[in-house]
């Protein structure tokens, strides 16, 4: 029994921890994933015969979970000529932007999400939560983001369309138009106007 033991001990599969930590923030199944390590650590060639001696796969299930994460667009085939003889592999970098942007998302997110608690004194909703996810998505910058939240509190404004509508005037308008307006604004407020030199 010890033996049989032994056996799952063998560390034939090696896993990145960066997949470990990110992979639950995307969808896919744990027969994605197996297949996917399958790719890593044995080879990028679609072998259904190997997928089904690792995995314990049947062909059906094989071509199904392949055929899955093609559609979730988590791999592609990489086709290329060598000398003469066109070799087809299995392209994971699709797999690893979306972890990579995941991982972005939730690192610049969460202190984004954090300062909109402090700043509002209270826990955000369900629908602020998606809203501040779709400005990140939409490639809205944080510091726009923290600055339209700043410029809402400044106005004394807590609600989440005014800020959706700073955000979307600076994205429609440029960020340079603002800086400038704010320039001015500190030229203005910076000017002595008690001085009586005129």
């Amino acid at each position: 029994m010890k033996e049989l033991r032994n056996e799952f001990l063998i560390k034939d599969f090696v896993v990145n921890r960066n997949i470990v930590k990110s992979i639950s923030n995307i969808d896919i199944t744990l027969d994605e994933f197996l297949m996917v390590l399958y790719f890593i650590n044995v080879s990028y060639d679609l072998d259904v015969e190997s997928i089904k001696e690792y995995l314990g796969f049947d062909e059906e299930k094989a071509v199904s979970v392949f055929s899955s994460l093609m559609n979730k667009k988590y791999i592609e085939m990489d086709v290329s000529n060598v000398g003469g003889k066109v070799i087809e592999q299995i392209c994971l970098d699709p797999l690893f932007d979306r972890l990579v942007l995941n991982k972005k998302t939730e690192d610049t997110s969460s202190d984004i999400f954090s300062m909109f608690e402090s700043e509002l004194g209270r826990t955000l909703s369900s629908f602020e939560y998606e809203m501040i996810n779709t400005w990140i998505s939409n490639g809205v910058s944080d510091e726009m983001i923290r600055d339209a939240l700043k410029e809402a509190i400044l106005n004394n404004v807590r609600s989440f369309k005014y800020i959706d509508k700073i955000i979307y005037d600076w994205s429609r308008n440029g960020v340079k138009k603002r800086i400038k307006e704010e320039k001015l604004q500190e030229t203005l407020f910076d000017y002595d106007w008690t001085s009586d030199d005129e």
